[in-house]
């Protein structure tokens, strides 16, 4: 055996998945439902609040589609509650994931982007096999930042972007990577922990016919973390992948 393959080896071995990206078990795994439970509630609060506000000031009901400012407001809020919840949970434990991006860390986007790319193919084959080439994230059905002034418009896209893109990645890497990931790798081993987190993140976006695409995001964003130990690796590779989703959705829009 080569000392290359020895190496590729024990990158994942419970061992150094513990060292690498360990978290106490209860505490990641409790910390990362607590997060989404937290985005959640915070999301429909803050949605029924400004919901309330713009009826009683304006008297007519706001478009509640995703893409227009006000979900895209709800969303990052919702988010940002999560999100703030669950890195404070992560630095308890002691782990500082985020560092700047090294050699190593740029050689594992540039595979990750590559596995998620022949990912983007399967999909696209899948879809065409079960005659759904239409079929749109669930959520995201109704998908509109085409407001009556062209100024909403504008906002309208950077809200959407700006949640799509940045937010959420760096959010969703921290709550399923970064704790629940970081809590099964030890007991279970990376490739087990990778492919339970994966599919627990591919469930929770609700998206049966997506799920497969889903669930791969997931587990390649885990090996790569655990390959890597920095949450900037998998934050890359999520942004990437919604980068183009979102592209997808607000030409769409745009353009019908």
């Amino acid at each position: 055996m080569s000392a290359q393959t020895a190496g590729l080896g024990r990158a994942f071995t419970r061992a150094d998945g513990r060292d690498r990206i360990a978290v106490p078990f209860w505490n990641g795994v409790l910390s990362a439902f607590g997060a989404v439970g937290i985005s959640i509630a915070v999301g429909f609060v803050t949605l029924v609040v400004m919901v309330f506000a713009i009826v009683l000031i304006t008297g007519n009901m706001p478009s509640t589609n995703p893409g227009h400012p006000l979900i895209a407001t709800g969303e990052i809020l919702s988010y940002l509650a999560g999100g703030w919840f669950a890195w404070w949970r992560l630095r308890t434990t002691g782990r500082t994931p985020l560092r700047r991006l090294r050699a190593g860390d740029v050689r594992a986007i540039l595979i990750g982007i590559g596995v998620l790319f022949l990912v983007r193919i399967g999909t696209a084959v899948q879809l065409v096999a079960t005659h759904q080439t239409q079929h749109v994230q669930s959520g995201f059905e109704h998908f509109d930042v085409v407001g009556k002034l062209p100024n909403v418009t504008i906002i309208s896209i950077a809200l959407a972007v700006a949640a799509m893109v940045f937010i959420a990645p760096i959010v969703e890497e921290i709550v399923f990577r970064g704790l629940l990931f970081g809590a099964l790798a030890p007991h279970v081993g990376v490739l087990a922990a990778a492919l339970v987190s994966a599919v627990i993140f591919g469930a929770v976006h609700g998206d049966p016919v997506l799920f497969p695409t889903l669930a791969a995001l997931g587990f390649v964003s885990a090996i790569a973390y655990a390959k890597t130990g920095n949450l900037w690796v998998s934050i890359t590779l999520h942004s990437v992948n919604n980068a183009i989703g979102a592209l997808f959705l607000v030409s769409s829009s745009l353009h019908p």
